[in-house]
């Protein structure tokens, strides 16, 4: 090793090996050249380890099912079987909810249903009121 290259490197400067002294534009061209591959490799990295990610996201889901997951394949069959892909995701997606859950969306209809006719009566009222009151200040 020359004594050029030996106080390059004793210093933290590497010299080009075709050269033992390096101008400092080439050591700059050699730092930003390295700097750029370690950059891209980081990026290469961060790349890799969020599709990694995603693919666990993938896996859980498809291990997991999901009621979304199913409507969608609920809709998906009954379509190619020639029936309406609503009422199949429907299905589906019912079908793959936990029975609490299903529990509660019928209580929840049996609510609606048992509530609707007093809602209808509001209405009317209602309409009756700004009927009159229309009336009235004419």
């Amino acid at each position: 090793m020359t004594a050029a290259a030996n106080d390059a490197t004793v210093r933290g400067l590497r010299a080009l090996p075709h050269e033992p002294r390096a101008d400092p534009v080439e050591r700059l061209k050699t730092s930003l050249k390295e700097l750029l591959r370690a950059l891209l490799r980081r990026a290469v990295g961060v790349a890799l380890e969020q599709v990694e990610h995603l693919a666990t996201s993938f896996d859980a889901m498809a291990a997991s099912g999901g009621f979304a997951l199913s409507g969608v394949l609920g809709g998906i069959r009954a379509r190619l079987a020639g029936k309406n892909p609503l009422w199949g995701a429907l299905k589906a997606a019912v079908g793959s909810l936990s029975p609490g859950v299903r529990v509660a969306l019928v209580l929840a209809l049996v609510l609606a249903l048992v509530l609707l006719p007093v809602t209808v009566v509001l209405l009317l009222i209602a309409l009756i009121v700004v009927i009159i009151v229309a009336a009235s200040k004419s």
